[in-house]
């Protein structure tokens, strides 16, 4: 995605109480200059994935143009959002940047928020709350006076998806709107709201006002969709379909410990069940639902796809990192002071293959998998959606990349060729105190290249499935419901 840059007029509902700002003293324009300058040296020594979706050319003129933005009113506030819209042009979901968290805490505390938990449907924004003076379900059009449509994409810097990724984009705006709206208007004391119920032929105004994040929070865990958003407690499930010949397994994480964790073992025992009971049932029709699995830890997401698997595969074509020793320590970010000696090991053992510049992954510790006996046969059907990503995104890479799936629901943030992931570093800006952190390894997925699905894309579903404003208000499942009338229909 190029970076967005847009003059807009609009009107902000403001008092000189939203004015005044937390107690940290705001650096001067040498000190942001420097903290730019520091970002971009830290990027470029120790982010694999700096330069995979733009030349090293685009890159540094995103930097360079930042940095002409840079003057002696500007604030911290204003150099967060130029540092979020560089690491959202980089393109890589495990990427992340906050203000401190003294500041933050200051900020949080104001009454100075969008006050309504929000979804957005479509491409409309909705509100996601019961029983307040907007209905559920009702399009928000403007927010004091700028247009939706406008408002959205100014809000995508916030939140880090794969490559050229929209759909994750908006997912997350919608979880964290009051936050992200914060982040590029400023504090607002009333909210001028247009919106439009659902089926109604007119709009309505309405002014609302602020409200402190807390309150937010509090009326978001009882949001209108929280019987679909809600994860299971067990983070997955097996049932069978009888009257289908079908049975459908959920995995929500693969967030279920490494290799010698109890419960990896309780997971692997588990899957050992499920395909076991497939194979003595003679189950058809599996479907496998990962619409909420943002990812998690080896090797789950690999044991997950050998019982799907027709043929022999590894986790990726290749990994490499750009270095081994830890670059700029002493602005490292951490609280544990093994941290860093502990990664410096790892890479040392395994990315020790060095090329062009970069540590690759020695082939030891990225080994071919069998496809398990029990592996399944019959006609596979795989939901994703924008929170797939990464070791979901890898999994779901897989599944579609063989063929043998039908893949329903909407494009993944995470990308379908690869990512940059695995070990994570964290650092922070000795003027602003900005922490920023990122991941540092860049794979290229065991994948086949599929004409449809362009380099920095997501996984794109065979059969594209989104949920409408009706679906939102009923909480209907619309991806399920349409899958399992598949299957009826082949079963009938």
């Amino acid at each position: 995605m190029q970076p967005i840059f847009l003059v807009l007029t609009f009107v902000i509902i403001s008092s000189p109480l939203f004015s005044q700002k937390a107690t940290r003293p705001v650096p001067g324009k040498a000190a942001l200059a420097a903290d730019l300058t520091l970002y971009q040296h830290i990027l470029e020594k120790a982010h694999a994935g700096l330069y995979k979706y733009h030349s090293k050319q685009q890159v540094d003129s995103v930097f360079a143009h930042y940095r002409r933005q840079i003057t002696h009113n500007t604030s911290l506030e204003q150099f967060y959002q130029y540092l979020s819209s560089i690491l959202s042009y980089i393109g890589s979901l495990h990427d992340d940047i906050a203000l401190p968290d003294d500041y933050l805490d200051s900020m949080n505390t104001r009454t100075a928020f969008f006050p309504y938990p929000v979804k957005v449907v479509n491409n409309k924004l909705l509100v996601n709350t019961d029983g307040q003076k907007i209905p559920a379900g009702a399009a928000i059009l403007s927010i004091n006076g700028l247009p939706v449509s406008s408002i959205l994409p100014r809000l995508y810097k916030y939140y880090t998806t794969d490559g050229h990724n929209i759909t994750g984009k908006l997912l997350g705006i919608g979880s964290r709107f009051p936050l992200f709206y914060r982040y590029e208007f400023g504090p607002v004391q009333q909210f001028r709201i247009v919106y439009q119920p659902f089926q109604a032929s007119t709009t309505t105004t309405v002014i609302l006002p602020a409200v402190k994040y807390k309150d937010y929070v509090l009326l978001n865990r009882k949001r209108h969709s929280l019987s679909l958003d809600t994860l299971l407690d067990d983070r997955y499930d097996f049932r069978l379909i009888d009257s289908l010949d079908a049975a459908i397994l959920t995995v929500n994480t693969f967030a279920l410990g490494g290799p010698k964790s109890k419960k990896h073992a309780t997971y692997k025992q588990f899957l050992r069940q499920c395909f076991t009971t497939l194979r003595e049932k003679n189950i058809q029709h599996l479907v496998i639902d990962i619409r909420k699995n943002g990812g998690g830890d080896d090797p789950n997401d690999l044991l997950t796809f050998s019982y799907l698997a027709r043929q022999p595969f590894k986790e990726n074509k290749a990994a490499f990192t750009i270095f081994q020793d830890m670059p700029y320590k002493e602005y490292y970010y951490t609280d544990d002071s093994t941290e860093i000696p502990d990664t410096e090991e790892n890479f040392h053992l395994e990315h020790n293959q060095l090329k062009d510049g970069r540590y690759y992954q020695n082939p030891d510790y990225n080994r071919f998998w069998q496809p398990d006996s029990l592996a399944f046969k019959g006609k596979l059907y795989l939901l994703i959606g924008p929170a797939v990503a990464s070791a979901a995104s890898l999994f779901a890479s897989m599944v579609k990349s063989e063929g043998y799936a039908t893949v329903t629901g909407e494009e993944s943030m995470g990308g379908y060729y690869g990512h940059t992931g695995h070990d994570k570093v964290a650092y922070q800006l000795p003027h602003t105190h900005i922490n920023f952190s990122f991941s540092v390894v860049d794979l290229l997925q065991y994948v086949t290249n599929k004409s449809e699905i362009p380099f920095g894309a997501g996984i794109i579903p065979d059969k594209t499935i989104t949920s409408s404003q009706q679906d939102f208000i009923t909480n209907r499942d619309a991806v399920m419901e349409y899958v399992l009338g598949v299957i009826g229909a082949t079963a009938r």
